[in-house]
């Protein structure tokens, strides 16, 4: 109930914070019952609604936490990373140069036997990707510069270019290091969201299910409510 007013606060603090709280309230509902609020209709009215209401969520909460197990959610887990469409990868590395005879020169090198991670360290004017001997990491096709993609798609794992590759920045050496299909995210990086979403569809199941079984008769007409403003004009 208080964890946005205490935020961030430090835990001797929030439990300062709560004591108080609960002391306030001791003392003032010691004073309503002395003052026979208890007895009052609107008392009564509200303290069956908030009954109802922490009725309806103890019952929700304990039969969804049955039905979301840890098995559940990892089964679905498997499901959607099993609908995951394939998208190819490729892991890179490149050496930039600034001309094309740079370029040539490299790939003399590379082909006399040189450790393509040590001549892009010693070569390559990319200063970021240089510091790792290249390596642009798993790339997507269609995400990377389209001359680099297509002589990439024409390469084997362990080959390098064999003439320059222009592009706006420079002429670049490419070696294709391995291919992949993407992986599915890791499993604990969305349980929580997969979790998330099997509670919230459970809870709906299971208010569906009681209503259904119940017979209510609703004496007001049912009026669909207004799209909440977006903060844009349409």
């Amino acid at each position: 109930m208080y964890s946005q007013q205490l935020g961030q606060m430090p835990e001797d603090a929030k439990r300062s914070v709560l004591v108080d709280a609960l002391i306030e309230l001791k003392i003032v509902a010691d004073a309503a019952r002395a003052a026979n609020v208890a007895e009052q209709d609107a008392y009564k009215r509200q303290l069956a609604f908030f009954e109802a209401q922490t009725l309806r969520s103890l019952f929700l909460e304990q039969r969804v936490a049955a039905a979301v197990t840890d098995a559940a959610v990892r089964a679905a887990y498997a499901e959607q990373a099993a609908k995951i469409p394939p998208v190819l990868e490729r892991r890179l590395r490149h050496i930039l140069l600034r001309s094309e005879s740079d370029a040539l020169e490299v790939i003399s090198a590379l082909k006399a036997g040189r450790a393509f991670a040590e001549l892009a360290e010693e070569r390559s004017v990319d200063e970021l990707s240089k510091q790792n001997g290249g390596d642009l990491g798993f790339i997507a096709e269609g995400q990377i510069m389209p001359e680099i993609d297509a002589v990439a798609a024409k390469l084997q794992p362990g080959e390098f270019t064999q003439t320059p590759v222009a592009t706006a920045f420079g002429f670049h050496v490419v070696w294709l290091e391995a291919t992949r299909n993407r992986p599915a995210p890791p499993f604990d990086a969305v349980a929580p969201q997969i979790r998330q979403a099997l509670a919230a569809s459970e809870e709906r199941r299971i208010i569906s299910e009681l209503r259904a079984a119940a017979k209510v008769e609703k004496l007001i007409a049912d009026v669909t409510p207004p799209e909440a403003e977006d903060g844009h004009e349409h």
